[in-house]
């Protein structure tokens, strides 16, 4: 199913793909085999692919989307939910007004989400604005612009770093061991099992091994068994639980 010029779509299960190469509009809820927008496209109900939904143009969803792999190059914008049962990459700009769920979740655009966002693996190079709680085995995010902003952080490996990670900034030898790789500012917590955070304000840190690196504002630090802090962080308080 085809939209090439300008067009609508009346929604159901159609056993084929949709593409819309120009401005398409799909009438009420749709399932499809996959979904692939390089135009302008908005479907007025819920969107479901049994494969892949791939954004490189404009669309909106005024509904949950759930796909088994979603792509965006371009913009969308959903109302509810957005589900990817595999794999979640974004390289332009995605925003939801629902929660975000994947098994993994790869984005170097922009990323938003009013709820929060719960996935086996995360990986952010670019900015991240999440109402509610982020939470993942392991959370990777390298901030390179201000702008980013987190409710909470919860996950097994945790690490936050600025994009200066390989341009000669001074860092105290357990946060070079446990970092990967602009500020963020995570409202309420952030809980795992190793953390190593930079340039991160928030209101209290609590982990097993905790590296807080240079730029950091924390006001309480709760730690199990091994904490670093750079001298140019500012720490409330600190405190090794038993």
């Amino acid at each position: 199913m085809n939209i090439s010029g300008s067009g609508k779509l009346c929604g159901g299960d159609l056993n084929e793909d949709v593409r819309i190469s120009g401005s398409g509009k799909v009438e009420g809820n749709l399932r499809c085999i996959s979904f692939k927008c390089s135009g302008a496209g908005k479907v007025e109900g819920d969107l479901v692919c049994r494969e892949e939904l791939k954004v490189s143009g404009a669309m909106k969803v005024e509904g949950n989307t759930t796909a088994q792999n979603i792509s965006v190059s371009g913009s969308f914008k959903g109302s509810g939910d957005c589900i990817a049962e595999n794999e979640l990459r974004i390289s332009g700009s995605a925003a939801t007004e629902g929660n975000i769920k994947c098994s993994a979740l790869k984005s170097s655009g922009v990323i938003s989400t009013d709820g929060g966002i719960e996935s086996d693996e995360v990986k952010i190079s670019g900015v991240i604005n999440c109402g509610g709680l982020l939470n993942a085995e392991k959370i990777d995010i390298e901030i390179s612009s201000n702008g980013s902003k987190i409710e909470s952080i919860g996950g097994s490996e945790i690490r936050i770093c600025s994009d200066q990670i390989n341009k000669g900034i001074l860092r105290l030898p357990l946060f070079k061991k446990l970092a990967s790789n602009g500020a963020l500012k995570v409202s309420e917590d952030i809980e795992g099992d190793i953390i190593a955070i930079e340039n991160v304000r928030a209101k209290r840190v609590v982990g097993r091994i905790v590296a807080i690196g240079r730029g950091c504002d924390i006001d309480e630090v709760r730690y199990s068994e091994e904490i670093e802090i750079n001298p140019d962080a500012r720490i409330g308080n600190c405190e090794k639980e038993l």
